[in-house]
Parts: structure tokens; sequence; C-alpha cells
């Protein structure tokens, strides 16, 4: 019992010399206004890292060291890719050609075949995909006046795309989320990381099959609450529920003992699956 009680105390000891760093955990629900399912989600920030928690799935994204990289931790199969900015940039631009080559195919189809395209589309992305077959415009947000949120102060925005609403968006400030500064740069720097690619997806016709969740560059503030439209119908809302005080260390920030796997090449539009090249740190 005492040699227990000993292993037990420099355990603790050890544990409790890991440097902290405090930061915030946040808890999310998105709920499917169709069928009322919901989806939790889990948000851990500090100053310089994020990381989202949901299902068996982890996204990260890394600014330490200088190097900012996004990081996607599969736990099903123990695996993890890393994105860094040349990557991320040269998936923005393939998808400005994917979306060039889907535009200009389906302007010259007849009715009958541009409908089934469409079809096809919305099949491949469960339902999702706008009706219009013509290229979607870059959503525009407005703002509309302050208002509160599941009992968080924000202001409303509505999104607008080619004329017709897509969005509705109540945004916090830091001081409404009990956020410090530098702990709400670090979701500034992700929608710099991402600003290719984002505006490459909302300007592709698969602009409402996809959600980055990496905020949204024309709204000031952290959404608290994010509803989407689609042909003027609300489908989807996602809610903060709570955001509390939390320390981490930086293995909360981590991938394990994961293996790696390559990124498939984005500079043309070929590349397959990538190989297990290591573990984590």
């Amino acid at each position: 019992m005492k040699r227990f009680t000993l292993c037990a105390g420099l355990a603790f000891l050890a544990m409790a010399a890991l440097p902290l760093f405090a930061g915030k955990r946040i808890q999310t629900e998105t709920t499917n206004l169709s069928d009322k399912t919901t989806k939790q989600q889990e948000l851990l920030l500090d100053a310089t890292r994020f990381r989202t928690n949901y299902g068996n799935t982890s996204v990260m994204f890394l600014t330490d060291g200088g190097r900012n990289r996004l990081v996607m931790l599969d736990k099903t199969r123990n695996e993890y890719t890393e994105i860094d900015q040349q990557t991320m940039d040269q998936m923005g631009q393939a998808m400005q050609g994917i979306s060039a080559q889907m535009e200009a195919a389906m302007k010259d189809m007849p009715p009958e075949q541009r409908a089934q395209m469409q079809q096809m589309m919305e099949q491949m992305m469960k339902g999702k995909m706008p009706q219009a077959a013509a290229a979607p415009a870059r959503t525009s947000y407005a703002a509309k006046g302050r208002g509160t949120a599941n009992g968080f102060a924000c202001t409303n925005y509505e999104g607008t795309r080619g004329g017709q609403k897509v969005a509705e968006v109540c945004a916090a400030q830091p001081a409404d989320l009990k956020l410090a500064p530098a702990e709400f740069q670090v979701f500034r720097k992700m929608q710099e990381f991402t600003a290719g690619l984002t505006q490459a997806l909302q300007n592709s016709p698969m602009a409402t099959g996809i959600n980055l969740n990496m905020g949204d560059a024309g709204v000031d503030g952290f959404p608290v609450q994010r509803t989407t439209f689609q042909n003027g119908q609300a489908t989807e809302q996602e809610a903060i529920k709570s955001v509390t005080d939390a320390n981490f260390t930086d293995a909360d920030f981590s991938v394990g003992n994961a293996r790696r796997t390559e990124m498939p090449d984005m500079s043309g539009l070929g590349g397959g699956r990538g190989k297990a090249k290591g573990k984590g740190k």
C-alpha cells in the first residue's frame, strides 16, 4: 500500500510539473432543423492553439513556432494529416479550377441534362446543393443590430448570396464571451489561413454542401449562433451552449501516437491516398 501511495504521489507531482496554459473550453450544439437531431462539439483554445472535437474526429489549428498549420486527426484510424499554408493555398486554387469547369459544363447543357447533373450533385452532397445552375455570388453580410443568443450579447448579421438569404449570424465580441483578446486572435489567424479556400468554396456550386466552420469573413466577432438557409427555409442551426475557463497542457493539442498520412498533391487535380509516415509528437 505504501509503494502504491508513493507511486501515485510521484505521478501526481509529474503531472503537476507539466506547463499549464490558460484558455477556454466551449461547448456547441448543431441542430438539423428538419428532423430536430442534434450533435455536440467541443472547442478548446488558448492564445496560439485551437482544437475542435466531434465524434471520432479532431481538427486543430496550431501557430506555435511561427508555423501556421491545420491538423486533422482520425481517432478511429489513429491517423492524422497536416496542412501547411502552401498546401492550403493549393487547395483553394484547385477548388477554383474545379468550380470553373463545373460552371462552364453546366452552362451549355440542355435543361434536362443540367437537371440530371444537378440531381447527381445533390445526392453526392447529401441534398445540400443549391438549385441554381448559374455561378453563385460570394456571400455578403449586413449588420442588423444588437441581440442575444443563448444568454450571450451579440450583433445580428444577415448573409445573402445571389439575392437570397443563406444565413443568419449573431456574433459576439471577446468581452461578450469573456475571452481575452489574445485568445480571440487564434480565430483571426485561422480565418486568414483558410481565406483562399473559403473564398473558392463560396464561389463554388458546392458552396452550401461544405462548411469549414472557420467563421465568416464578413462578420465581426465569433458566431455564437448561426442559422443556415436553403431556398428560403432554415435548415441547420449551430449555437454555443457554454464557455468556461480551462487549463491545458501540450497533450491537449497533440495527436498522441497517431500515424501521419500525406496530403495528395494539389498542384494538379490528381493524387491519391497518402502513406503512413511515422508517429506524431
